[in-house]
């Protein structure tokens, strides 16, 4: 469900209609029609009356998978057409020097539990191998754990034997940049995919909801369309 389904879904089950909201948010009727078509979007002041009015967060109105402050990990995941993916890139280069490029081969295994999604994931990248375990809790939040591995055939047949399925592999082009010495900006060019950027916290200045805050700012500050968020690992893909 994207921002403009989500505006209409919550603006229904609040009882109102679009000239009731347009009433308490000062714009005009138009301009909500043109938010749940997607046709425009808010900007980041407008989003946090809209989460006032329609009583949720702003969090759960942008992506449900930030609503409650991840307390390891907070990234955004964008899904990009060629020509956005490019531009960004470029821009990004310009301001910084710092780039990083890395060709990743991720193995991902499922456990398999229904209580939570928990995924193990053999990562080789730039033939330096890392297992890595993930697992989405209850509330949302995540753990993540990596440790390096010096034998990665003996690692994926000793999942194998204990029981957990092989669910496929994903291989992509990873150019990683660190920006103002915060956010890392990773362009992703998934192999059958698409291109993808994610953008991670890095440097914590302040609590994990105002990081949050920031977070969605900058995506405005490089006027990325919200309704591009990915709420797909690229594990999900798989399946």
């Amino acid at each position: 469900m994207n921002l403009g389904e989500k505006i209409k879904e919550l603006r229904i089950k609040n009882n109102l209609t679009q000239s009731a909201l347009a009433n308490m948010l000062y714009v005009s009727d138009k301009t909500i029609s043109s938010w749940e078509v997607s046709r425009t979007i808010p900007d980041v002041d407008m989003l946090f009356k809209l989460a006032k009015v329609l009583n949720t967060s702003i969090y759960n109105l942008v992506e449900d998978n930030y609503y409650n402050a991840l307390p390891l990990e907070i990234e955004v995941k964008l899904k990009l057409d060629e020509y956005t993916f490019n531009k960004l890139l470029n821009l990004i280069k310009t301001k910084e020097d710092n780039l990083k490029e890395v060709h990743q081969i991720d193995t991902y295994f499922n456990l398999n539990k229904k209580e939570y999604k928990e995924v193990l994931r053999i990562r080789n990248e730039n033939n330096k191998y890392i297992l890595g375990y993930k697992k989405e809790n209850k509330d949302k939040s995540y753990e993540e754990y990596e440790s390096i591995i010096d034998n990665p055939l003996n690692i994926e047949r000793i999942l194998i034997a204990l029981g957990l399925k092989k669910i496929g592999v994903i291989e992509k082009k990873r150019i990683k940049i660190l920006y103002k010495e915060k956010y890392e900006f990773a362009f992703d060019n998934v192999k059958n995919i698409g291109l993808f950027l994610e953008i991670e916290v890095k440097r914590f200045d302040e609590d994990n909801l105002n990081e949050i805050n920031k977070l969605i700012e900058l995506l405005h500050e490089f006027n990325l369309d919200l309704n591009l968020i990915d709420s797909k690992r690229y594990s999900d893909y798989l399946n």
